[in-house]
């Protein structure tokens, strides 16, 4: 007998079900648990049978082999269900595009949040996030600079350290000594416990040195602060949902960084533009970040084929968020996503190659397709067509030129801080750009 592998689970669910059900004629979904195993749920209405229901969850329970979750499971009707809301309005329930009238859920033990639509339109708080399937693509010093030219604009900012596995941001701009008593850490196992009030987050944020002498004001919410301990336990605990009685709904990292992002919004010194530098990778952090919070993601890539190659990964899956549709709405998560082509070589050719490798992969993966054959597209189907030079859209990057005088520089002490010319002829096309995105009226920031 041949090995059923888990990519083959659903679709073998599905063809056997179109021996038994007219396809398309009664809503479907597929509930797939933490080790794989899938449960077809269907409407009371169908195979009123009994015996011929009986054979159709013999024959599932035989087909998926391991994947079965038992005879007697395997196939379920919606009355089966101790809570049909549970399943059939849940969060993460997704259309399957080329399954008709066929849905999914899917209980993953991490990164629920991909798929999940976001908590608010728009964030209380104009709100940017650094996100890089990679690490080690400048994400962290592109924010912070960015920041600076800001602050050099008189705009008040704060930057956020996301990066809770690998801290970063303090470490570039505050110095040892120099440092909140706290930081998010705390102030997330705090909010776990319905702890994390204003007067906690002003001992997690400090102000940075580096725009001391500028008309605006930096500061930093780093991961941990001078009187923080038990990092590694309080990490082990902030992403555990809790559930709230009196909402009867879950609570996540996501729904705590928005929490967050509230706080700041309702300060006195209220800034205008908050900057996450989130996880790089497929995690947690990243999932709740880029989808679930509003933000304007900046997607941070080498021209690698290693970095390529994950973010194909990445989109595919999002290609099933509930958050993408054909004709991309003003909604639309594909809107909030931009390319940032990191530490390039300044010819021209090199912008276009990283311009039609990034055209390539959105085209193929995330783009909607006007040929495309999609059993659940809506009647008037009308493709948000994009071509490679419409500098609007996702896949056209902005662009971070590789300067060997900015490696290794020093944001903490101001005699060894490089010169702004210099980084203004690396980072000038993402802080101008960026910063129209966020906030229109200072389109020429970073200019000189």
């Amino acid at each position: 007998m041949t090995t059923l592998r888990f990519d083959k689970v659903i679709i073998t669910a599905y063809s056997l079900l179109g021996k038994y059900l007219a396809s398309g004629i009664y809503e479907t979904t597929l509930v797939r648990d933490s080790f794989g195993a899938l449960t077809v749920v269907l409407p009371d209405a169908a195979l009123s049978d009994a015996s011929i229901w009986n054979e159709l969850a013999q024959q599932l329970h035989q087909a998926l082999g391991v994947y079965s979750p038992g005879e007697n499971r395997v196939l379920l009707r919606q009355s089966d269900l101790i809570d049909p809301s549970d399943i059939i309005d849940s969060l993460d329930r997704i259309r399957l595009p080329d399954m008709l009238n066929t849905w999914l859920v899917d209980r993953l033990q991490t990164n629920q949040d991909w798929l999940r639509e976001p908590l608010v339109k728009h964030p209380p708080v104009p709100t940017a996030v650094a996100f890089s399937i990679k690490g080690g693509v400048g994400r962290t010093t592109a924010f912070a600079l960015w920041a600076w030219s800001l602050a050099r604009a008189g705009k008040n900012i704060v930057l956020v350290d996301l990066d809770l596995e690998a801290p970063g941001v303090a470490g570039l701009l505050l110095d040892e000594s120099h440092m909140p008593d706290y930081g998010l850490v705390d102030w997330l196992v705090e909010a776990l416990n319905g702890q994390a009030d204003e007067a906690l987050l002003r001992e997690c944020l400090i102000d940075c040195e580096l725009s001391s002498n500028e008309a605006g004001r930096i500061r930093v919410l780093p991961a941990f602060g001078l009187k923080t301990t038990e990092y590694v336990n309080k990490l082990g605990r902030i992403y555990m949902p809790t559930f709230a009685t009196d909402t009867g709904k879950f609570t996540g990292l996501a729904e705590r960084l928005q929490m967050l992002l509230e706080q700041i919004a309702s300060l006195s010194d209220k800034p205008d533009l908050v900057m996450l530098d989130s996880r790089a990778g497929l995690h947690d952090i990243g999932s709740a970040a880029v989808t679930r919070l509003g933000a304007e993601v900046f997607m941070f890539a080498r021209d690698d084929y290693q970095s390529w190659q994950a973010y194909r990964q990445l989109f595919k899956h999002l290609s099933n968020s509930r958050s993408l549709a054909i004709g991309m709405d003003d909604d639309d998560l594909r809107w909030r996503l931009k390319m940032v082509g990191a530490q390039l070589d300044i010819t021209e050719s090199a912008k276009l190659h990283f311009t039609d490798t990034s055209y390539s992969v959105w085209s193929d993966v995330l783009y909607d397709d006007e040929e495309e054959e999609n059993l659940n597209k809506p009647a008037k189907f009308v493709p948000q067509v994009f071509e490679r030079e419409d500098d609007n859209a996702p896949h056209s990057p902005f662009f971070i030129q590789f300067d060997s005088r900015i490696k290794g520089f020093d944001l903490i002490n101001s005699e060894n801080r490089p010169d702004w010319r210099v980084i203004e002829t690396a980072f000038g096309d993402f802080f101008s750009r960026a910063s129209a995105r966020l906030l229109p009226d200072e389109s020429t920031v970073g200019k000189t």
